[in-house]
């Protein structure tokens, strides 16, 4: 792993300017590379690399000394290229011209998307001087960049941009004394932090996964939290809200049926808290959208189990909304005959008194524990007698999650692409036999 600096050279004949951020400023140079080097990357080492992308015009033009022309004379005007200036800047970190074509034609363009990509290696650390890169580069260079993440894992550092255009046109900027040019560089990395947030919200939207958002969300307020020693309310606020939608992402996951009702009690506590919030502005959609999803959880085990199942079903955790929706069942089974629906014992009844029922095993036959609790079965037996479409409802999830427990491994297994459309149905028919 090591860090890697990026720009691309242009081809205009560029200004003496000052270039600035914050309280650094270098003085008096053409290229706004000489600042983004000296100000980000004087402390790296020669295991770190700085790489200039060019096309051949912008090679011979400003990366070679004395590359443009006085327009009347035709004669070359006296200019030192970036190489030279590179040099000049004494940085202990190696440097290289990286060819690449102009862009012009769709192949080309994927040409400079592989070339950036393979520049790039496992776990790198980047820093992007954008400052220079025309037409699409800019656009496809964060596309590379994000691709790369994903592919060799590296971290963008920085994305910087030096603002030459607030002197004005170019004919007005070389009217202003050289002393006079000052140029600020921004530093653009939050629009890619943006562009991480979009992906980590589309992913619990759409998955259900929590965890990037969360991650991103720690990311943000760990320096406050440290800065602050933990008594930042805003930050503090944040970070339980990431700890219990985690909790809540989990326990639907791994099925803690138990759990549902009291995770998100505590998740939507948390959340009221962060009406106010003045932190993380792309966290405030994401917050609208949990809450919206929360309040249809009411606080009820049966209700809550239903809509488990149905959330489950939303963010394709079709095995887990299978799972809760039977449980589910099977505890609004027990508590309808007035047992306590967390022992064992009569959870194992209510779901062999369906078979004892559907059968009419006679009592001969029946296996422990409803051979040795006899009332108990019968009570269950009645009650089925007046639900059919929750026994049914019970039946056939029974069937569909062995078939998945089982991994297809069974005579006549379903098709894959049909288990979200019979959940569906599943829970549509749970929701009106039990009048919800």
């Amino acid at each position: 792993m090591s860090r890697v600096y990026l720009a691309f050279l242009g081809t205009s004949d560029y200004l003496p300017c000052t270039y600035f951020k914050n309280d650094r400023e270098l003085q008096n140079v053409r290229f706004v590379q000489e600042a983004t080097l000296h100000f980000f990357c004087h402390e790296w080492t020669r295991d770190d690399r700085i790489l200039i992308f060019t096309t051949n015009e912008a090679r011979s033009k400003n990366w070679q000394d004395n590359g443009h022309q006085d327009w009347k004379t035709k004669k070359p005007l006296k200019r030192r290229g970036l190489k030279k200036c590179i040099e000049d800047l004494k940085l202990p970190s190696p440097f290289q011209n990286v060819p690449i074509p102009e862009g012009k034609t769709a192949p080309e363009i994927w040409d400079i998307f592989g070339t950036v990509f393979d520049q790039l290696n496992q776990g790198d650390e980047v820093i992007f001087d954008i400052t220079h890169a025309f037409r699409s580069i800019p656009m496809l260079a964060i596309v590379v960049l994000n691709y790369a993440k994903v592919m060799k894992d590296i971290t963008l550092q920085g994305i910087y941009y030096g603002a030459f255009e607030v002197l004005g046109s170019p004919h007005a900027a070389q009217k202003i004394p050289p002393d006079e040019r000052r140029v600020p560089i921004f530093d653009l990395t939050a629009f890619d932090v943006l562009m991480d947030w979009t992906l980590a919200i589309d992913r619990f939207l759409g998955a259900g996964d929590a965890v990037p958002a969360c991650s991103l969300a720690r990311r943000a307020i760990t320096p406050v939290l440290k800065e602050t020693q933990g008594q930042n309310r805003d930050a503090s606020i944040i970070q339980n809200v990431t700890k219990e939608l985690e909790a809540f992402t989990k326990a639907l996951s791994t099925c803690r049926g138990l759990n549902i009702s009291s995770v998100v009690s505590s998740l939507k506590e948390q959340m009221n808290k962060a009406d106010r919030i003045q932190l993380l502005q792309p966290f405030h959609p994401l917050f609208e959208r949990i809450k919206a999803q929360m309040d249809l959880f009411k606080g009820d085990t049966i209700l809550d189990g239903i809509q488990a199942a149905r959330w489950c079903l939303q963010h394709n955790l079709i095995q887990q909304g299978y799972t809760i929706l039977q449980e589910i069942l099977v505890t609004h089974f027990v508590i309808k005959v007035g047992e306590n629906p967390q022992n064992q014992k009569n959870r194992d009844i209510a779901s062999q008194a369906v078979t004892i029922h559907l059968k009419r095993i006679p009592r001969p036959h029946w296996k422990d524990p409803s051979t040795r609790n006899p009332e108990t079965t019968r009570r269950f037996c009645k009650l089925y007698e007046t639900h059919p479409e929750l026994v049914n409802v019970f039946k056939d999830l029974s069937d569909y999650r062995n078939d998945l427990n089982h991994a297809g491994f069974r005579k006549n297994p379903m098709g894959a692409d049909k288990f979200g459309k019979k959940l569906s149905e599943l829970l549509g028919k749970t929701e009106k036999h039990m009048r919800i």
